[in-house]
C-alpha cells in the first residue's frame, strides 16, 4: 500500500511516528516532491487561506500516486464553534478537504500529537496494511518509543534575545514558508517565538482566561503570552489568517497581553509591518 503524507501543517510533531510505523509494517510512504509554491496555487474558494491551499496542492500532487493519505488533527479531538472553530479548516481539516476534493484518495485522520492514546488508532490502521496481526504488534513495538510530545519549535534564524515576538495559530507559526517576506522584515528587529513544548503553551493559554477553547487556539494565546512576560520583548506579532473567527481570538489575546502587540495577517505588505514596528 502507498500512503502520502503532507510536509505541511505540522508535520513534525506527528510524522516521526507515522513515518517509522508505516514503514514497518510495509506501506510506502510517498512525500510531495514538487516546489512548495506551486503547491499554493491549488483550485480553491477565494476563502481559502495559504495554509489550506497548501495542504490541498499538496493533496493534488499525491492523489495519483497514493491509495491513502495521512492528515492530522491538529485540535486532537477537541471539537468547537468558538474561535478559530468558525473556520472550517481550522476546526476540522479533514472534512474542508473532502469537501473541497471529493475525489482525493480516503484518509487516515491521525492526532497531530500521536501519544499512548493512538496507539488503538494505530492497531486499526495496521489490520488494513500488514498481512498479519504479529506483523502489526511488531511494528507497534519497534515505533512506540517514538510516541512522544513534541518539543519546542525552532524558527530558523531566531535571535537568543528577541526584541519582538512571533505568535500565531501552530500550523501557521511552523510554516515559515507562508510568511517568508514578513519574517525577512522581522529579522532584524530581533524576533523569536515561545521555546516551550506546546502542552505548556496551551496550559498557559488556558490561564490567560479567553474564551478560546480549541487547543491550536490555546497555544497561540500561550506562546503570545509567553513571549509578552519575557525581559527585552518590545512588542508581540500576532500573526494570522484572514477568518473572523481567528479575527476574534488574536483580540482576546491582545486584550490580555502585557505588552505591546500588533496584529498582522498573512499577505501584509511587508513596509506595512515595517513602518509599525519602527513606529513603536
Amino acid at each position: 500500500m502507498r500512503v502520502g503524507v503532507l510536509d505541511t501543517w505540522l508535520p513534525r510533531r506527528y510524522l516521526p511516528f507515522w513515518e517509522a510505523y508505516l514503514t514497518e509494517l510495509g506501506a510506502r510512504v510517498v512525500r510531495p516532491e514538487g516546489p512548495f509554491q506551486e503547491a499554493l496555487k491549488a483550485p480553491a474558494p477565494d476563502w481559502a487561506p495559504p495554509s489550506l491551499r497548501a495542504v490541498l496542492g499538496r493533496i493534488d500532487e499525491l492523489a495519483s500516486r497514493v491509495d491513502r493519505v495521512l492528515l492530522p488533527d491538529a485540535q486532537l479531538g477537541i471539537d468547537a464553534e468558538r474561535g478559530g472553530g468558525q473556520c472550517p479548516w481550522v476546526r476540522d481539516l479533514a472534512a474542508t478537504v473532502r469537501e473541497l476534493r471529493p475525489t482525493a484518495p480516503r484518509f487516515w485522520v491521525v492526532p497531530a500529537e500521536p501519544t499512548e492514546a493512538a496507539l488503538g488508532l494505530a492497531a486499526t490502521i495496521g489490520a488494513e496494511i500488514a498481512e498479519t496481526p504479529r506483523r502489526v504488534t511488531l511494528a507497534l513495538e519497534r515505533t512506540r518509543h517514538l510516541l512522544a510530545p513534541p518539543g519546542p519549535f525552532a524558527l530558523p534564524g531566531a535571535a537568543a534575545e528577541p526584541a519582538v515576538g512571533l505568535a500565531a495559530p501552530p500550523y501557521l507559526l511552523e510554516e515559515p514558508r507562508l510568511y517568508r517576506p514578513l519574517l525577512e522584515v522581522l529579522a532584524p528587529f530581533g524576533v523569536g517565538v515561545a521555546d516551550r513544548p506546546p502542552a505548556l503553551l496551551r496550559e498557559e493559554g488556558r490561564r490567560m482566561g479567553t474564551r478560546a477553547v480549541l487547543p491550536t487556539d490555546l497555544e497561540w494565546a500561550g506562546a503570545a503570552h509567553y513571549l509578552a512576560r519575557r525581559r527585552g520583548v518590545r512588542a508581540v506579532v500576532l500573526l494570522l489568517e484572514d477568518c473572523p473567527g481567528l479575527w476574534r481570538v488574536a483580540r482576546w489575546i491582545q486584550g490580555a497581553l502585557p505588552a505591546r502587540s500588533l496584529l498582522v495577517p498573512v499577505g501584509t505588505p511587508p513596509e506595512d509591518l515595517r513602518r509599525a514596528l519602527e513606529a513603536g
